[in-house]
């Protein structure tokens, strides 16, 4: 099973980041993480106004509990660190927790963040959200639509369908995966 690291900027829109846990906790594949990485999200949710302080310190406690087996500890990472270089210490932090939590992809937005001829020597890739989840697809096609299947079950305000979770997924910014997926759902999916 593939491990990954998901940059802060692909936590949110939350449609992306429910994916990215939904596929962990469905063993599609396993999101490594570190106190650092969500408290960044935590900071840049509330400074872009997407949620409440509150509200963010429930979604990073609710993380931190139901995946706490996936969790990379500083302590673990931080003789990494020195050896690391890039534009943000941010970055720094999350290259070092991916490369101790044997991560294979760190997937961001920002790939000019993350050196890759420094990665490559742990053995990491980088990518873009959309290519790695439509990578996950060819490879697991049969999984991720079940997962896609089983969210669409537990959405509840509001109600969604299969369909009206590719279309979120496509809005927040991964349109060639919401597209191949959508076309592999099965037509019991779009009814609510």
């Amino acid at each position: 099973m593939a491990r990954v690291f998901v940059d802060t900027n692909v936590l949110f829109p939350f449609s992306l980041m429910d994916l990215m846990l939904a596929l962990t906790e469905d063993a599609v594949h396993t999101v490594v993480w570190s106190d650092h990485l969500l408290d960044e999200w935590e900071r840049v949710i509330v400074r872009e106004r997407h949620r409440s302080t509150a509200a963010a310190a429930r979604i990073s406690a609710a993380m931190r509990e139901f995946f706490a087996d996936t969790r990379v500890s500083e302590d673990d990472y931080k003789h990494v660190l020195e050896h690391l270089d890039g534009p943000d210490p941010d970055d720094c932090h999350h290259m070092a927790a991916a490369i101790v939590g044997r991560a294979q992809t760190m997937v961001t937005w920002n790939l000019t963040d993350f050196p890759v001829a420094t990665l490559s020597r742990y053995g990491l890739t980088v990518t873009d959200p959309d290519t790695y989840l439509c990578s996950l697809l060819a490879q697991s096609p049969h999984e991720v639509v079940a997962v896609l299947a089983r969210m669409a079950k537990g959405k509840r305000r509001p109600p969604m369908t299969g369909l009206d979770i590719t279309h979120a997924l496509e809005r927040a910014g991964v349109p060639v995966f919401a597209r191949r997926a959508r076309n592999r759902l099965p037509a019991v999916s779009d009814e609510p």
